[in-house]
């Protein structure tokens, strides 16, 4: 029901579009939809099961060199196979999009061995976090000002759905194998981690290279007949179908190596990952086709249309950000891995409806806030700075799962829909108020940054609550599932 809502409201605002820009944006969504519903699937039978059974393993071992290496592999292959960042990687023209992919592979890959290093060493996620982003912050100051926004946008469109299933199992595999009091609260937190490593490369990139060519302005897009626009779709796919190929087979060919070396599962097991496997080859290029034809170029139009309202009336950009914000994150498939994870891991103790809640308010203020910054142009440091001192403080407050949990909601957030259509809207908008490409680079990039920082505050906001209404409630013991420790508070401190 919520999916079709989701498409309902994506279709009303679609509706201004130019008819041909419309049909392009109808036969794109259809494609999107049905890739996220393969991708979903496959994330289920193959990848959330691949990576509960390597982290499982990995921690069996106690071989730290070993798990170090594993996880680094294992972050750069699921991040090169992540669509979010090949969807993002075209949308930044100013940097190579290979360059893009293999620099936040990397990013990725170190801080996953980072992440479930912590679940491995049981370091409080707290301390963890504020090292990171204190060294973050630092390199920040040093970069140059256009490659900022996007490197913080990186973070966030490296824990897409792929991303999200994957490196969240092996930290859940981890902690569970390594059991203990506190292996809830270390469930989750690895994608937390991980997306600062996208964040400190990007920087370090920027530094060393620099910003790249300034993104060109936006030109209006060509509204083709109805034939050459199924056409384009047609064209587009032995490409995507080759690159999909190329970003899946390192993640297979390093779980096949594992499973002849250490699992050695039954055939039965086996076939059930192989045909998830399957259905998410099928996702990725549906996802892939669908965004490259139909999301990117109507949701940049869709911008334009409306940025260039007269007078006053561009500032309805705030609002129609807002609702499109809000009722995206329903539809980002990254987001209902992150609830059906934790309402599994807590019994029902954190629920769907009062994370979902939490997340749309998030991610609507912070969609009206990036299409303040296009109107106003008002630096993202302002919002980054006060954003994150303010969700790393509540972390030393808060439970520490509920610090996990929104770190990690916090890239959830940013998943399909908001890379492939929000990005592109602010990008289209951006290019007809300012008309600038350096602009682009300092207001429109950024969007995704701030869709990952207010989920989390949103996020530490409800458990701190939950925290403030358990403590009217006077009980020592949980039952015996030692999973329910989540709310495992001492009330009468």
């Amino acid at each position: 029901m919520v999916a079709a809502l989701d498409l309902c409201l994506l279709v009303f605002f679609g509706s201004s579009l130019p008819w041909g820009m419309f049909f392009r944006f109808l036969i794109g969504a259809a494609f999107l939809f049905l890739g996220i519903f393969f991708l979903l699937l496959g994330e289920d039978l193959a990848m959330i099961q691949m990576g509960r059974l390597i982290g499982a393993h990995l921690v069996k071992t106690r071989k730290y060199v070993l798990l170090i290496i594993c996880c680094f592999l294992l972050g750069a292959f699921v991040m090169v196979a992540e669509p979010n960042l090949a969807v993002f990687a075209s949308i930044h023209h100013a940097i190579d999009k290979k360059t893009i992919i293999y620099t936040v592979a990397l990013g990725v890959g170190a801080f996953t061995a980072l992440s479930l290093l912590r679940v491995f060493r049981r370091i409080p996620l707290p301390v963890v976090l504020t090292a990171i982003y204190l060294v973050v912050f630092s390199i920040a100051a040093f970069a140059p000002s256009a490659v900022v926004p996007a490197a913080f946008d990186a973070g966030g469109v490296a824990t897409g759905p792929i991303t999200t299933a994957f490196i969240m199992s092996v930290g859940i595999g981890l902690a569970a194998v390594r059991g203990g009091k506190s292996s809830t609260d270390e469930s989750f937190g690895a994608v937390a981690v991980c997306m600062v490593g996208p964040i400190i490369a990007m920087l370090l990139l920027g530094i060393f290279r620099g910003a790249g060519e300034t993104a060109a302005a936006e030109s209006a897009v060509h509204a083709a007949e109805g034939s050459e626009i199924i056409l384009d779709f047609i064209r587009e796919l032995p490409e995507i179908v080759e690159e999909v190929a190329f970003a899946l087979l390192p993640i297979i060919a390093f779980f096949t190596l594992f499973q002849f070396i250490f699992l050695r599962m039954g055939k039965e097991r086996l076939l059930g990952i192989g045909v998830g496997a399957v259905s998410d080859f099928v996702g990725h290029v549906l996802f892939l086709t669908g965004a490259f034809v139909g999301f990117l170029p109507a949701g940049s139009c869709l911008g334009s249309i409306m940025a260039s309202l007269p007078g006053g009336y561009k500032a309805l950009l705030i609002p129609a950000g807002m609702i499109m914000g809000g009722f995206i994150v329903h539809a980002e498939p990254a987001v209902h891995v992150l609830l059906d994870q934790v309402e599994s891991v807590t019994v029902g103790a954190v629920t769907k409806r009062a994370m979902k809640i939490m997340l749309t308010v998030g991610v609507a203020l912070a969609s009206g806030i990036s299409m303040l910054r296009i109107l106003t142009g008002i630096s993202i440091w302002y919002f980054l700075l006060g954003g994150y001192a303010l969700s790393l403080a509540l972390s030393f407050f808060v439970p520490k799962v509920f610090t996990a949990i929104a770190f990690d909601s916090g890239g959830a957030a940013t998943g399909a829909m908001a890379v492939s259509f929000m990005l592109p809207f602010a990008k289209g908008a951006c290019s007809v108020i300012s008309g600038s490409g350096e602009s682009i680079l300092t207001d429109a990039f950024g969007m995704i940054a701030l869709l990952v920082v207010f989920p989390i505050i949103t996020i530490q906001v409800m458990g701190l609550l939950f925290k403030l209404k358990l403590r009217k409630v006077s009980y020592k013991k949980l039952g015996a599932d030692d999973s329910v420790r989540i709310i495992e508070f001492d009330t009468e401190k």
